[in-house]
């Protein structure tokens, strides 16, 4: 597996914009009162979610850890969009670094399966009040730890070992996110036994579990009876 860098070129997430003080107050009113989640792109789907097949061994590995990072990158480009309140201008640059290294994670993810990659998901972010500080910063924390328990316990699993650096590199860039958001929320907690285990190391979960736990934040479902555990 060859990855490629490209400094020169810089990821780049469409979404709408919207201009003018009043109507990002609306939004961020509206994320506040009714805890909707993702106001812009993620509303509840009107018919009932189909169930994804993921494949079978290194395919469905690289899909769940596709699904995990559109999650992510769904996640921080909403919190980007409308910001919460009394967020600073350090807050808002580190969100939309947060932003971009996880659309970065997303189709990197993407490229690697090529067509056998599953259809863009339908985030849900219901539990979530982007206008509260507490609650996002909270979240983010709560879905990087998620998406590093999988990166770890998938690590193990894949027949192709060349994955393996890659991923370990992906794991250290997450874990600074998961920091960021419990450090800025409450300083010095970057890191408790919620995420670690005795020895230190990050928590091992099987990719089943943690697709379970996922699952809080998508609507869409997914047949995972293929993938390696």
């Amino acid at each position: 597996m060859k990855i490629m860098n490209s400094p020169g070129e810089q990821q780049v997430e469409i979404t709408d914009k919207i201009p003018g003080v009043s109507r990002r107050r609306f939004f961020q009113l509206a994320g506040g009162i009714a805890g909707a989640g993702v106001l812009m792109t993620a509303c509840r789907p009107r018919s009932g979610p189909t169930n994804i097949y993921l494949g079978a061994g290194d395919t469905a590995l690289l899909n769940f850890l596709y699904v995990l990072n559109q999650i992510e990158a769904a996640f921080y480009t909403q919190a980007v969009a409308t910001p919460y309140y009394g967020a600073d201008h350090k807050e808002l640059l580190a969100l939309s670094d947060l932003r971009d290294q996880e659309i970065a994670h997303r189709e990197f993810f993407k490229k690697i399966l090529g067509n056998s990659a599953v259809t863009t998901i339908q985030p849900d972010f219901s539990t979530v009040t982007f206008a509260d500080r507490t609650s996002t910063l909270t979240s983010g924390a709560k879905i990087e730890d998620i998406v590093i328990s999988g990166l770890i316990g998938a690590s193990g699993l894949f027949t192709n070992s060349d994955y393996g650096l890659a991923f370990s590199k992906m794991v250290s860039v997450e874990a600074r996110h998961s920091a960021y958001c419990r450090d800025v929320l409450n300083p010095n907690t970057l890191s408790d036994n919620t995420v670690t285990d005795v020895n230190g190391l990050g928590q091992s979960i099987s990719p089943s579990a943690v697709l379970a736990a996922a699952g809080t934040y998508s609507h869409t479902l997914f047949d995972s009876s293929r993938l390696p555990n």
